[in-house]
């Protein structure tokens, strides 16, 4: 189901004595190691929320080409994979701006506070996440898949294609 950030308070309140893994990520061209991964992360716990990069903020951390996929689509796509319980979009950074990935972050966690945060094994900043893991008392789990595939592989492939 798709929500706003501001419904995760609900989430937590819909699901007191269930265990929350929260995970997050850009999602551009979904293919099977997202959802490897995302079925990694939703073994964790039993209700799986993930929340799916904005545009503006995939461009400024992967170049301007990226993300392929508008924010719309990619959520559209997340929240119809079966591991995922709830989707929905970063919140938007703060007026002024947090010159970190970990921004919205710390919007969401402190509307919920959820039972595991699941990140992959080669996330990026992950001094800051674990940082804010410590600071907000979620643990940080990185999940490893045996087959992973990447978005960025992808598109090198596709465009060495011959026309």
């Amino acid at each position: 189901m798709v929500i706003s950030h501001k419904d995760l308070a609900s989430v937590r309140a819909k699901y007191p004595d269930k265990k929350i893994v929260f995970c997050s990520g850009s999602f551009d061209l979904v293919h099977p190691g997202h959802v490897l991964i995302l079925e990694a992360c939703k073994k964790l716990g039993d209700i799986l929320v993930v929340a799916v990069g904005r545009d503006k903020d995939i461009a400024e951390n992967k170049g301007p080409t990226r993300p392929i996929m508008g924010e719309d689509l990619r959520l559209k796509m997340v929240d119809s994979l079966k591991p995922v319980d709830y989707a929905l979009l970063n919140p938007p950074h703060p007026e002024g701006g947090w010159n970190s990935q970990t921004a919205p972050l710390e919007i969401m966690f402190g509307l919920f506070r959820p039972d595991v945060w699941a990140v992959y094994r080669d996330a990026e900043q992950m001094e800051e996440r674990e940082a804010l893991s410590k600071k907000i008392g979620t643990p940080i789990v990185a999940v490893e898949v045996s087959r992973t595939v990447s978005t960025t592989q992808l598109i090198k492939k596709i465009r060495n294609l011959p026309e």
